[in-house]
């Protein structure tokens, strides 16, 4: 029996650039076949069953042949699963889709093409450089720098006298070459170029010149792979159109460790300002199975008068068991919900249900304070949850009504790979399990590393927790919220906070 392959374009770094098709593929892969180049938050996106096989390469560096690459995509539809071939920009230009794909037909796997945003057009876009204009180019040209071995087929004389914009991929190596070749063959020496390293990733860099001089710049910035090489006028006008490295935060590079699963507003603030963040440790759902705790509270919902969720994962969970159980909102007809954070709120939006309180936190404090007007002696209340949360604030609560756990999921630390400390510009704690997950994680030397950083925290809770473990606080938000933290980046980097 055959499963499927998917060949599906990331696009040229940046993660929200990634098409919605191919976001939902993701969410659905059974194992999932990724290159170097691909944004490392994608991958966050996969089931947690899903197996990751990275088969990446570096320039004059395949560890993992080609055909090789094809067999793991043959092999492992052949065991009837949705495969799916992660490569940056789009699986058709200069990515070997059209290898990849031939090999499939030959082995009579199914499989399907998800185009991505090339970089090409989208990463020199992020440069403030496009591909054409009216003013100064008509047409753009696509070339692969990486010719095979021994070989040149490129027609010189005739790339040379074309007008519009032309854009090399894979080249870094080749630039002297491609310089020089132009102007043996007639382009203008003095005609416009430029390179532009991890295009659209907060790291990226961007040298202008000619074709006289860009090679010599590139050198004394040290400018390597990926990069892109683009000549032609159109460079002229990034002074004009560099919208992205103008960014507050461009360049900076902002370790977040994570306190809950799920989507972090934090880090998405700080990624739509020009940052680049990295969630670590990660943290995996694993879901809980006790089905006959959930059928006796769902057998008693009508003795609730409040159903308390602490996440959002709880309000999906929750719905989940409802349905299979044969109910659905119907059954909560009645009961207020009260949601912990803004992403549970939209959560039960997302299932036709309105929150009657939204707490900002999950501080049994805040919630006392929010709820304490809806509470008296003898109203029972659930608690929807994960497995430690759940027990730890039905304890907290205790008193002020009968609380009952629904422990729905536990949250399972990940470590898939080492984190460099010494590329981070700051460390942003956003509570203080963010602090207890990071410690758990670190060797002792990483941690000794972090009394170096700038580590900022988001409450006079948080900064108890990181100078209790040895550790000094740089700064401290001035309210307790993720904007208030990213206030605090953003002053770091002598911006002010967007209105």
């Amino acid at each position: 029996m055959s499963g499927k392959v998917v060949l599906v374009g990331a696009g040229p770094g940046e993660a929200g650039l990634l098409t919605v098709k191919a976001l939902e593929f993701i969410r659905q892969a059974d194992v999932i076949v990724y290159d170097r180049l691909v944004n490392p938050a994608l991958l966050k996106e996969r089931r947690p069953e899903c197996e990751l096989i990275y088969v990446g390469k570096e320039p004059s560096h395949h560890p993992i042949p080609q055909a090789e690459i094809e067999q793991i995509l043959v092999n492992q539809a052949r065991q009837n699963k949705l495969v799916i071939r992660l490569k940056s920009g789009d699986p058709y230009v200069f990515g070997r889709g059209g290898e990849e794909g031939e090999t499939l037909h030959a082995a009579g796997i199914p499989f399907e093409v998800v185009p991505g945003v090339t970089s090409a057009i989208g990463g020199l876009a992020y440069a403030g450089i496009p591909v054409t204009h009216r003013d100064c180019a008509s047409s753009f040209h696509v070339i692969t720098g990486h010719l095979k071995e021994g070989s040149d087929p490129l027609d010189w004389t005739s790339l040379a006298r074309l007008d519009g914009t032309l854009i090399f991929l894979m080249g870094m190596t080749q630039l002297p070459s491609i310089c020089a070749n132009l102007i043996q063959h007639g382009r203008r020496p003095d005609t416009a170029a430029a390179v532009v390293e991890w295009a659209s990733r907060s790291r990226q860099r961007t040298v202008t010149g000619d074709l006289t001089t860009i090679c010599a710049k590139v050198a004394e910035a040290n400018i390597g792979a990926p990069g892109l090489i683009v000549v032609g006028d159109v460079v002229k006008l990034r002074d004009k159109l560099n919208f992205f490295e103008k960014a507050p935060l461009f360049r900076k590079h902002i370790l977040l460790p994570r306190a809950r699963a799920g989507r972090s507003e934090l880090a998405a603030q700080i990624t739509a300002l020009g940052g680049e963040v990295t969630l670590y440790p990660g943290i995996r759902i694993e879901k809980l199975t006790d089905r006959a705790l959930m059928n006796a509270v769902l057998a008693s919902l009508p003795e609730y008068e409040e159903i308390v969720f602490a996440s959002a994962e709880a309000v999906t969970l929750f719905i989940e068991g409802l349905l299979e159980a044969g109910k659905d909102n119907r059954a909560l007809s009645g009961i207020r919900l009260t949601a912990i954070g803004k992403l549970t709120k939209e959560k039960l939006r997302e299932y036709g249900l309105a929150a009657d309180i939204l707490v900002s936190r999950r501080s049994a404090d805040i919630i006392r304070q929010a709820c304490a007007g809806n509470w008296r002696q003898g109203t029972k209340a659930l608690l929807a949850g994960s497995e430690k949360h759940t027990a730890q604030l039905a304890d907290e609560l205790g008193g002020a009504a009968e609380f009952a756990s629904l422990p729905l999921y536990r949250e399972v630390l990940e470590t898939e790979r080492p984190v460099d400390l010494s590329k981070f510009d700051a460390v942003c704690f956003s509570s203080s399990a963010s602090v207890e997950h990071l410690l758990s994680v670190l060797s002792a030397e990483e941690q000794a590393r972090l009394r170096s950083m700038k580590l900022l925290s988001i409450g006079p809770m948080t900064s108890r927790t990181i100078r209790k473990q040895g550790l000094e606080v740089y700064r401290e938000a001035k309210a307790a919220q993720p904007e208030s933290l990213l206030a605090v980046l953003l002053e770091e980097a002598g911006e002010v906070m967007p209105s």
